[in-house]
């Protein structure tokens, strides 16, 4: 089996190239000196292009084995507009901007053995390949960026639009991770079933800044190519993680219990340093010396139970409870990680920014859930379920004092947080041409609230971390689909999709009341209400199936959905102070997309 995919998008936002990124401009007198290559010509600021496939082969001939291949590949090429990232800047020199090229691919072999009536195994060797890029131009020393220089634009010109130079930004990542899986399954007796299994992962990982390119001047380029510590090349880093599991199902008159451990392992294989307050040893004895210390390897124990009892013929009670541990980004831990930066720290002055840490834990979460189940009629269930999760060892920021009271800050396992909520859920099944799902949730997503310099010196003085907590940034407290659909199988599909999302907190930037300054997060968003159409009409001719179909995303055009919104009014469309925030008011970008539909067809043929 085979399939491909081609993908283009040119956006909803037109740059108009006004200006090249070697053109000059005299901004004292704000008189523009264009090159022809500033044609005035409209022309996407994000866009997308990509190539995607699938290849699959699978093999029965030998007894009771089946071999398959897979392959899954994705080619994108990408200017990426997003909230936090905008091209506004390049609005009107859009050759000044970044391109954002990703290439993955995952492949392997899989192989099936059934041993008995009762008993089979599965054994995968994959390989995991991502590669990334971020740039204008793709070598350090390409003449263009001499040619061009660094972005130039001033606030008091078109809102600051860059009108010569293009962007610095150089990134790359590349990540080659090979994964060896084995699981066993086998009915033992007609009450237990037995799950056995092991993961194993090699990775390879690359990524940071493939030769620093600054403009101290105009067009006047300096480069730094592989300069540690302060400008380091790329990172590599080589983590191994493994991980086993074991679980038995068991039965028994209509209960079902299954409960489970999971061991994971993880090994960073890096190093930190062994005395924190003089890092990079800037201070000579008798001050403790530093010296490379090995990352402390991670094991951990997740023991997990599910509980499932029919209370009738058509309802049942089910109950879960699990420990999971998941390490943050590798990217996030490793960067930044080269603590021989801090050579040279003084007191009072700190420009490094947060330190990585490889020796970071894995943050951890207990997670409860009790639910209901009932089919209220033949054609109509219910579900209801309620949940709890502890989440502790989150991401966060400590600041270490060094022996000459000069201080930097590294990320550790210092915050916390929990989650609180139920979900109501009705399906009914299709009468008529009719069927309908409708789920509700509420919840609430909470997390210390003591930023890190408070929760470091509370800890340092053998105090416990101040005993309140604040929303955390993704709480949305209120959230409710629903799909309606109208169909006749093999002949149309009508559905409506209806979203509806309170909004989320944010952090007010004025006071109130005596002096009374608000809390972090103690603002909340507006809710927001999206609703998609897709419609679809099925065809056959001969052994072809041909569908045409209408998509319509975003059907009354809202404009806001948990976005960026001004700290001073917690609006996503007017601010206290306009002029300041002259550019965030005019960058279509902090919005929700637009309207967009999309007409097409589909042939699937069986040959």
């Amino acid at each position: 089996m085979a399939s491909g995919r081609r993908f283009v998008d040119d956006g909803y936002i037109n740059a108009i190239r006004r200006f090249a990124p070697t053109d000059s401009f005299d901004f004292q007198n704000k008189i523009p000196d264009p090159t022809p290559e500033g044609d005035g010509e409209a022309v996407p600021l994000g866009y997308t292009r990509e190539w995607s496939g699938l290849v699959k082969i699978t093999n029965r001939s030998l007894r009771n084995i089946e071999l398959g291949y897979q392959a899954i590949f994705n080619d994108l090429e990408a200017i990426t507009n997003t909230a936090d990232r905008s091209m506004f800047r390049f609005s009107l020199n859009p050759d000044g901007r970044p391109i954002q090229r990703t290439f993955s691919l995952v492949h392997g072999l899989d192989w099936t053995h059934t041993l008995s009536p009762k008993t089979f195994y599965n054994l995968s060797f994959r390989q995991n390949l991502f590669d990334y890029t971020d740039y204008v131009y793709e070598d350090v020393n390409d003449p263009r960026y001499d040619l061009a220089g660094g972005a130039v634009g001033r606030i008091d010109y078109e809102m600051g639009a860059a009108v010569q130079g293009v962007d610095l930004t150089r990134f790359k990542q590349r990540t080659n991770s090979f994964v060896f899986k084995g699981a066993l399954t086998s009915q033992v007796t007609r009450v237990h079933q037995l799950k056995l299994g092991t993961e194993l992962q090699l990775a390879k990982i690359e990524f940071g800044t493939p030769g620093y390119i600054f403009d101290f001047g105009v067009r006047e380029m300096f480069r730094f190519i592989n300069f540690r510590p302060f400008f380091p090349g790329i990172s590599e880093s080589n983590p191994i993680s493994f991980s086993a599991y074991a679980q038995d199902q068991m039965e028994w008159n209509h209960l079902v219990v299954r409960a489970g451990l999971r061991a994971e392992y993880f090994s960073a294989r890096s190093t930190v340093p062994s005395e924190l307050r003089n890092p990079a040893n800037d201070l000579p004895p008798p001050a403790p010396q530093s010296f490379p210390l090995p990352t402390e390897k991670r094991l951990s124990l997740a023991p997990r139970l599910g509980v499932s009892y029919p209370i009738s013929t058509d309802a049942a009670l089910f109950f879960a409870y699990g420990h999971f541990y998941q390490l943050p980004a590798l990217k996030e831990i490793f960067t930044n990680s080269d603590y021989s930066i801090l050579v040279d720290l003084q007191a009072g002055i700190s420009k490094v920014g947060v330190l990585g840490n490889p020796n970071i834990k894995p943050e951890r979460t207990i997670q409860y859930e009790f639910g209901y189940k009932h089919a209220l009629t033949e054609f109509l269930g219910l579900d209801i379920s309620a949940f709890y999760k502890d989440i502790r060892d989150l991401l966060g920021v400590e600041f270490i004092t060094t022996y000459n009271s000069a201080e930097y800050a590294r990320l550790t396992n210092i915050d916390f947080g929990d989650v609180l909520g139920f979900t109501i859920a009705f399906d009914q099944r299709r009468i008529g041409l009719i069927s309908t799902m409708l789920d509700y949730t509420w919840q609430r997503a909470q997390g210390n609230s003591s930023d890190p310099r408070e929760t470091n010196t509370r800890a340092e003085a053998g105090e416990d971390p101040r005993p309140r907590q604040i929303p955390l940034n993704g709480d949305q407290r209120h959230t409710l689909n629903c799909t309606v659909t109208l169909s006749k199988p093999n002949v149309f599909a009508l559905t409506s999709i209806i979203r509806y999302g309170s909004g989320q907190p944010y952090t007010p930037a004025f006071e109130i009341g005596f002096g009374q300054g608000l809390e972090a997060n103690s603002g909340t968003k507006p809710a927001f209400v999206l609703v998609d159409l897709r419609g679809e009409k099925f065809f056959r001719l001969g052994n072809m199936r041909l569908s045409l179909f209408a998509r319509v995303f975003n059907l009354f055009d809202a404009r806001f959905s948990n976005g960026s919104v001004f700290n001073t009014t917690g609006s996503p469309y007017y601010s206290i102070d306009p002029k300041a925030d002259e550019v965030a008011l005019a960058d279509p970008v902090r919005l929700f997309p637009p309207r967009r539909i999309e007409i097409g067809f589909t042939i699937n043929s069986s040959l």
